[in-house]
């Protein structure tokens, strides 16, 4: 993986909310090793590890905790773009000229 992934950082900052693999992975409605695999593709791509695993705990590193905030912002202008998107397409939005 050369880019960043939107499924990707979702996993990543469903992980950080959560605090767990196995429960991203269910509220992802992803297979446990998609979810490891997601991790290890931005871990990769990044250089550094994104999350700090202790005994049954889970949190993002200082690289992670970077990634996270940006992410967050990043998903949110996504699903805002697609919205806006949608609407036009239905008519309940328009250009203003």
């Amino acid at each position: 993986m050369r880019e960043l992934n939107l499924d990707r950082l979702r996993t990543l900052v469903t992980i950080a909310d959560l605090g767990s693999f196995a429960e991203a992975a269910r509220t992802l409605h992803l297979a446990p090793p998609t979810v490891s695999l997601h991790i290890a593709d931005l871990e990769a791509l990044i250089g550094a590890p994104l999350l700090v695993r202790k005994r049954g705990e889970v949190r993002p590193s200082g690289a992670g905790e970077v990634l996270v905030e940006r992410a967050r912002r990043l998903l949110a202008d996504a699903d805002e773009a697609m919205d806006l998107v949608r609407r036009q397409v239905q008519g309940l939005e328009g250009r203003v000229r």
